[in-house]
């Protein structure tokens, strides 16, 4: 491929392309970027001859573009991306003109403005030394003072001289508004004048393509090309049916969605959207390597006399929720040559390039599933209803965020983690209102007076209420802490009902009548020595 080319255009009115029209037929998103693959149709001259097509983004990445012709006889030499930028005046010459007369008739109303605020002043002026005059006679003294005729005369007068001079006043302020709306319109029409005459630049890409047609026909080119700003990810909307609140079995319905967004500046209009879990790049960069460096230092006196033990928590990681053994005794790393997968539309879409993001779905599948009340009264006092299925289906589940739904109601959102074909899973979908669980803990401490040995009971109680009019059956989880050392030992001295697995989980499977409760007791004990120094948990 050649290098890319820019070329500079300056024109007083937008440009009209050359270049063919093309529409984008088929897109396929990946992580962080997009193929698009673009078709069109034109006649070709004899011989050879570069023909550009229009419709591309500047974003794309020349390296990536590649051409071939599908209908004619013909064959692409060589293609390459052709960037432009155009000096355009923002509006045309009848637009200007426009705004000129505007600007003109502004500045005509102002300059009307000015000389009728300088006629008004004078006028003012005339009024104030005829009341400078009429204040002087009256000061004299006229003859006749006492007479009623003079004064009223005089009143006449100077009620005159007053009503003249509000009147030019009153003319004066509405002159003024005038003339500061007239300017204001003036510098209006002059700032839109400024930036209309203004040059911009505008962008716009082409590829061109060179063609070798042994004749003059009509030919269909195809090009192919990647360029970033469009991405998708997974989304699933899970919907359960069942029987009735009762129910111990039902079906789970998974809908899978690829969400995506694009802001390439391209029109995919009506294309065949596809969506990779490849992540194609031209190179890797290695990981940076730094010393680890690793320091030693001597017990201090306290130290080498106590110990200290700190409690935290752990997360448990439950590969196929126990159900069996791994097929594989190592897990797929980086150097598996892991497959990508490719997921179709189930339609054409359109996907504009708004950066909103557009839901296309990918994949449904329904699986039978086993429902079960779950109560964890340490983390909630209610039973939530979990669904457990194994995926069966063509393919695995993506992770990514999914929308829980009880029928036709939305009961809230959660994460589904990767599910591969064959693998169980769980989803939980909402409380059941009819449970309601309390919690209670009794704890007891004694210290051997001789030996110092320290002991903790703790006392753990849980009652059950059932609120509906029929028995349920919940599965009641527990925990208690699990020691790493030998010098705390942690045992369980009453059940209760309870069945106790390696990582401290106490599960009982209890049913609780209509409009009844059920009491659940377990007891725990944790042993160490004098020089113990146990936590808080």
């Amino acid at each position: 491929m050649s290098e890319p080319v820019v070329e500079q255009v300056r024109s007083e009115k937008p440009s009209q392309d050359r270049a063919h029209a093309s529409r984008a037929a088929r897109v396929t998103l990946f992580e962080d970027r997009a193929e698009v693959v673009r078709r069109a149709s034109f006649r070709a001259e004899k011989g050879a001859r570069w023909e550009a097509i229009a419709g591309v983004s500047l974003l794309v990445d020349d390296g990536t573009v590649q051409a071939k012709v599908t209908k004619g006889e013909a064959r692409v030499l060589a293609a390459r991306v052709l960037r432009r930028a155009h000096e355009e005046r923002v509006l045309g010459r009848e637009e200007i003109e426009a705004l000129e007369r505007e600007a003109r008739a502004a500045r005509d109303r102002v300059a009307a403005a000015d000389r009728a605020i300088e006629r008004l002043q004078r006028g003012l002026q005339h009024h104030y030394e005829l009341a400078t005059q009429w204040v002087k006679s009256a000061s004299l003294g006229p003859r006749k003072a006492s007479d009623p005729d003079v004064a009223g005369s005089y009143r006449d007068g100077w009620r005159a001289i007053d009503a003249a001079a509000k009147t030019s006043l009153d003319e004066v302020a509405r002159v003024r508004e005038a003339r500061a709306q007239a300017d204001l319109d003036r510098r209006r029409a002059e700032a839109r004048l400024a930036e209309g005459r203004a040059e911009k630049p505008r962008y716009d890409a082409v590829i061109e393509v060179e063609i070798d047609a042994p004749e003059a026909s009509d030919v269909e080119v195809e090009i192919t090309y990647r360029l970033p700003c469009a991405l998708w990810r997974p989304e699933h909307l899970a919907r359960l049916i069942s029987d009735g609140p009762e129910a111990t079995a039902g079906t789970v319905e998974i809908v899978t969605y690829a969400t995506a967004w694009q802001r390439t500046g391209e029109s995919w209009d009506d294309v065949d959207l596809r969506f990779s879990t490849a992540r194609p790049t031209r190179a890797a960069s290695p990981p940076l390597l730094a010393d680890d460096v690793l320091g030693t230092r001597k017990k201090t006196e306290e130290e080498r006399r106590n110990i200290v033990v700190a409690a935290r928590e752990q997360s448990i990681q439950l590969a196929g929720l126990e159900r069996g053994d791994r097929a594989a005794s190592e897990m797929p790393g980086v150097d598996d040559g892991g497959e990508p997968i490719t997921y179709a539309g189930k339609e054409r879409a359109s996907l504009p390039s708004n950066g909103r993001p557009c839901r296309v779905e990918i994949g449904r599948v329904t699986v039978k599933a086993e429902l079960a009340r779950v109560v964890v009264a340490v983390r909630s006092p209610a039973a939530h209803l979990r669904a457990t299925a194994t995926l069966e289906g063509a393919g695995p589940l993506l992770a990514g965020p999914v929308r829980l739904a009880r029928g036709a109601s939305l009961v809230g959102r959660a994460r589904l983690d990767f599910v591969g074909k064959g693998e169980p899973f769980e989803l939980g979908f909402g409380p059941d209102d009819a449970i309601r669980v309390r919690r209670s803990e009794d704890e007891k401490r004694d210290t051997q007076a001789i030996t110092g040995a320290q002991r903790l009971e703790r006392k753990v109680t849980l009652y059950l209420s059932n609120l509906s009019n029929k028995a349920r059956k919940v599965v009641v989880t527990e925990r208690i802490p699990v020691s790493e050392i030998e010098d705390v030992e942690i045992h369980l001295a009453e059940a209760g009902g309870f069945s106790l697995d390696k990582d401290g989980f106490l599960r009982a499977t209890v049913e609780v009548g209509a409009h009844a409760t059920r009491t659940l007791v377990y007891t725990f004990e944790v042993r160490a020595g004098a020089r113990v120094m146990l936590p808080a948990f």
